[in-house]
């Protein structure tokens, strides 16, 4: 509660406020808040014109003060007086003051979501799921439900019975719960709310005691080393793009998102090697993969195939031969799924890898210096000082091992007369 000198400013303007009064005044900078004829509540834009706060005026023992009772647009000026009678009667009764007691479960989210824009803080792979996990499940199941309204009942209603209804799996069900549960807490922490709803709410309270949450999300590979052959030799009837890909997801058992941001200036034709820079690892730590012979050859061709199609830019798999940013998460997942008739994924082929390194008498430390797992600090010593041939001699191994299964595995794909994807 602060004590307010001066409620007039010489840009203050009296009117009835609504939504057209607040957009008329919204560019006219000499015009610094809106004040109420109907009582004492004031709209105080900020600096940026885009967003403005509400604050509810009261008088006690001649001094004035003033209470932040919601933030504009999300408290809108249709709701506002509600909040306002409720806040004056919670005020008569020296209760406190309420801010965004009408916010509804949707503006929350969208303040959430942009205030994580614009903090700079995430990836925006991750701001992009977070985006699509609030537009397909979030919009839809809480449309004009208000936060205060949010219990268990209402969740499970609206987020956990439809979404398992859905067949949807309980990871991602639990990523869009945590969604709602962190706008929460960081509104509440941040006071855009008062209260928290969410603060006693967790996911395992949906499920019954005997259920395992940890044990349902750890989900078995869903390809199969015999299947291998089968899924090399379905490769040669893939483009390009498509086939180089698959091939260097499976040839390293890298992760999807380090091999789609792929550049050329990452491929060493002289030192044999791929390296993938710590801003696209998911341990942000530089990983180095020795490039075999086959997967030399591979790479080579692919590069004419594409010089061929009058792409010479730096993405190995480009959004399109005009726009030379890499394809998007969504679009490599959706090549590995259209390969795979969505009989497995991109992860599956990187557990899989695994799984025949195993096979192959791999060393347990050189095949998690391979998927780039970080370990002990021991076992970093290791590494640093022997991984490398390690590393090369296990690849070869494995490299030789599928050219066995199929042995157009890593044949060249350059043709000047194939069209590109």
């Amino acid at each position: 509660m602060l004590s307010n000198q001066r409620a007039f400013f010489a840009s203050t303007v009296r009117t009835k406020i609504s939504e057209a009064q607040i957009r008329k005044y919204l560019s006219d900078e000499s015009v610094r808040q809106l004040k109420d004829t109907r009582t004492s509540l004031y709209l105080r834009y900020h600096k940026d014109r885009q967003r403005a706060s509400w604050w509810l005026m009261r008088y006690e023992d001649r001094q004035q003060y003033r209470h932040r009772i919601g933030a504009w647009p999300a408290l809108s000026a249709k709701h506002i007086m509600e909040v306002v009678d409720a806040n004056l009667a919670s005020l008569a009764k020296g209760g406190s003051s309420e801010c965004n007691p009408y916010l509804t479960v949707n503006e929350l989210v969208k303040w959430h979501i942009q205030r994580q824009v614009n903090l700079h803080q995430l990836s925006q792979t991750r701001l992009t799921n977070l985006r699509s996990l609030a537009k397909k499940q979030i919009y839809p199941n809480f449309k004009d439900i208000q936060v205060r309204e949010l219990t268990r009942t209402i969740i499970d209603q609206q987020l956990i019975q439809p979404m398992r209804a859905n067949n949807y799996t309980v990871s991602y069900i639990n990523a869009s719960f945590s969604l709602l549960k962190t706008a929460c807490a960081i509104a509440k922490g941040v006071h855009f709310m008062t209260t928290n709803p969410m603060a006693d709410i967790f996911y395992k309270d949906f499920f019954s005691q005997s259920f395992s949450i940890r044990k349902s999300q750890v989900k078995g590979c869903q390809l199969n080393t015999h299947q291998i052959p089968d899924v090399l030799a379905q490769l040669d009837n893939q483009q390009p793009p498509q086939r180089l890909l698959i091939l260097m997801l499976l040839a390293h058992g890298s992760r999807i998102g380090e091999t789609r941001n792929a550049r050329w200036q990452q491929i060493d034709f002289t030192r044999h090697q791929w390296t993938i820079p710590a801003k696209n690892t998911k341990n942000r730590r530089e990983m180095i993969y020795p490039l075999t012979p086959y997967m030399l050859d591979a790479l080579q061709s692919y590069r004419q195939w594409q010089y061929s199609n009058g792409y010479q830019a730096d993405a190995l798999f480009p959004t399109s031969r005009w726009n030379p940013k890499p394809i998007y998460s969504s679009k490599a997942s959706e090549w590995v799924r259209t390969f795979s008739e969505q009989r497995w994924s991109a992860h599956d082929l990187r557990k899989r890898a695994r799984s025949i390194w195993a096979e192959l008498g791999v060393d347990y430390i050189v095949a998690e210096a391979l998927l780039n797992h970080s370990g002990s600090a021991l076992d970093e010593a290791y590494i640093y000082s022997h991984m490398a041939d390690k590393k090369r001699e296990a690849l070869q191994t494995y490299h030789e091992w599928l050219n066995s299964c199929w042995l157009n595995t890593f044949t060249p794909v350059f043709s000047p007369n194939k069209i590109a994807a």
